[in-house]
């Protein structure tokens, strides 16, 4: 009986200093990319990836925008870097400051993905999608957080709007070592 008493015991606590462990780790362990902050340093890789001074990658929340070396037709049918337009865009939201990203996942390539803020933008992706530099983008290519902004967007013939173009997705798939 008394035997039989110890090994129960000696499970559960087996069981209790397992449970402890994982909690530490999960505590401890698990990477979370600091937020920028007012006064960090940061910059854009593309149209929908920030980069921190740390070296941190942050992809936008929601958004897909079109790669650097992707470009667009205006309706008349002239070529523009949209891609190059894009991480200007970001680019010029960036530099004004204030910089702030709350994480939300992490994507494929281990960057935070995260919902952005700056100085008078209170969301980044919303703004870049906004003013027609990146695609509303939810999972599965399906309608994202910024359908509203998307279709304004699309009325107003804003950025890639104002023609057309490939899907960021799309044109990665077809450009693969150029993305």
């Amino acid at each position: 009986m008394k035997r039989q008493l110890a090994q129960v015991l000696g499970k559960i606590i087996a069981v209790v200093l397992v449970l402890i462990l994982i909690v530490l780790i999960e505590r401890y362990c698990s990477y979370q990319p600091p937020a920028f902050g007012p006064d960090a340093h940061v910059s854009s890789m593309d149209g929908d990836t920030i980069k921190a001074g740390d070296g941190s990658e942050y992809r936008i929340y929601g958004i897909d925008a079109p790669e650097l070396h992707q470009t667009c037709l205006e309706a008349i049918g002239k070529t523009w870097l949209c891609g190059r337009a894009a991480k200007a865009r970001l680019t010029t939201i960036l530099k004004h400051g204030n910089v702030n990203c709350e994480v939300r996942a992490k994507d494929r390539f281990d960057r935070a993905i995260a919902v952005c803020s700056a100085e008078s933008v209170p969301d980044i992706g919303e703004a870049l999608v906004r003013d027609g530099y990146a695609i509303d983008f939810g999972p599965g290519n399906s309608a994202g957080p910024y359908r509203d902004a998307q279709d304004e967007a699309v009325a107003a013939k804003r950025g890639i709007w104002r023609g057309t173009f490939d899907r960021p997705s799309d044109w990665r798939q077809e450009n693969p070592r150029l993305d």
